[in-house]
């Protein structure tokens, strides 16, 4: 099987927009995520949309919190299920950590399920925070 060719997008239509919805509803930490906070989290990151380039068809996607400076942080790093192991969730890596306005960043930093930090570590990420403990208030 030839796999198609893919490209990123700056902005998603309204079908792309559906599509990453349900591409959300798929992955265990955002089965509750609304369109609207979806709204929310595209308009407040840079959003990485991989798109197949013949059909349209969302297939990847990542978001970015920056400072442009000193840290990026790294969220919902995904693909279609169908397309997994081929190679798409590499290739939105390298786009985030080449993207014009990443080059300046220090730290990129991400959150993940133990069984794929051996993944990340591909890209140079490391366990190791340094001397800073990472933290989290939940309100929920």
């Amino acid at each position: 099987m030839t796999l198609p060719k893919f490209s990123f997008i700056e902005k998603l239509n309204e079908t792309q927009l559906d599509e990453l919805h349900a591409l959300y509803k798929k992955m265990w930490w955002s089965t509750d995520r609304t369109k609207e906070e979806i709204a929310a989290l595209l308009k407040n990151s840079i959003p990485f949309p991989l798109i197949n380039h013949d059909t349209s068809e969302l297939v990847g996607f990542a978001r970015v919190l920056t400072d442009e400076f000193r840290y990026a942080y790294i969220y919902d790093v995904m693909t279609a299920e169908h397309l997994r192991s081929k190679g798409l969730g590499k290739l939105i890596m390298q786009h985030i950590l080449s993207h014009p306005k990443l080059q300046n960043v220090k730290y990129f930093e991400l959150t993940c399920v133990p069984e794929m930090a051996d993944y990340y570590k591909k890209f140079g990420f490391t366990e190791d925070y340094g001397k800073v403990v990472a933290m989290r208030l939940s309100k929920y």
